[in-house]
């Protein structure tokens, strides 16, 4: 008496999904005078990812901080937004020793800092300041919502 292997269940699944995929694409039928293009090949239909930074949430404000700063070797800024995190939120350095972040917020008044290889910087650029606990001055942001 022969015994046959039976497949695992999820073995089977996968066999199934297997036979059940197409592996060349399929064509309609042409209708008269309707032109439909064959794929050249196929690598052009692959997925792509929605990134955060190109579709933000709607209900979200998107805030810009500049700074100029030739020296510096690495760029944070920490406030209200991130609880004050000094090495949380890095800047990109740009052309022209620029240093810029984006951010996405919740619309509403924050207070904030730059962290300059490692010391606390005011921005220069800032609108308002207010005072903090340390003697010194917190820049004001403020996100009215999204645009």
């Amino acid at each position: 008496m022969k015994t046959h292997a039976v497949p695992h269940r999820n073995q089977r699944r996968a066999m199934a999904a297997a036979k059940a995929v197409p592996s060349k694409p399929e064509r309609l039928p042409k209708k008269a005078g309707a032109k439909v293009p064959a794929p050249k090949n196929e690598a052009t239909a692959r997925p792509v990812l929605l990134l955060l930074e190109r579709f933000p949430a709607p209900d979200k404000s998107r805030v810009c901080l500049e700074l100029y700063a030739p020296n510096a070797q690495v760029v944070f800024v920490a406030g209200s937004f991130n609880d004050w995190q000094p090495g949380a939120i890095p800047l990109q350095k740009r052309e022209g020793d620029r240093w810029v972040v984006e951010l996405t917020l919740d619309p509403g008044r924050y207070e904030y800092r730059f962290v300059v290889d490692g010391r606390w910087t005011d921005d220069p650029l800032s609108s308002a300041y207010v005072s903090n606990p340390f003697d010194g001055l917190n820049c004001v942001l403020v996100a009215t919502g999204p645009v």
